[in-house]
């Protein structure tokens, strides 16, 4: 798993990217992860991002946005796959 808060700066073209300075989200930069979640393998979570509460994050998946409660998310970027129902009691497929 990797997680980070600054990315890199890349708006000045006549200097490589690796000299350009960090770029810090406004308000500092906090990455949350809610209780009972699962962090696959080879996870990457970028920014000022909330991973909710029982979610689970695909192996290898790239998160550079919340993913609410009781979510799956896979892909790069990750994307929610399934969502808890707690009406119907089981995990339902998105569209």
């Amino acid at each position: 798993m990797f997680i980070t808060n600054p990315n890199h700066g890349y708006e000045n073209v006549n200097l490589p990217i690796c000299q350009l300075p960090y770029k810090n989200y406004p308000n500092g930069s906090t990455v949350k992860i809610g209780s009972g979640s699962w962090i696959g393998a080879h996870v990457c979570i970028i920014g000022n991002v909330k991973i909710g509460k029982h979610c689970v994050i695909g192996a290898g998946a790239v998160v550079n946005k919340d993913i609410p409660d009781y979510s799956v998310a896979v892909g790069v970027p990750a994307k929610i796959i399934k969502k808890y129902d707690f009406e119907k009691k089981q995990w339902v497929k998105l569209d």
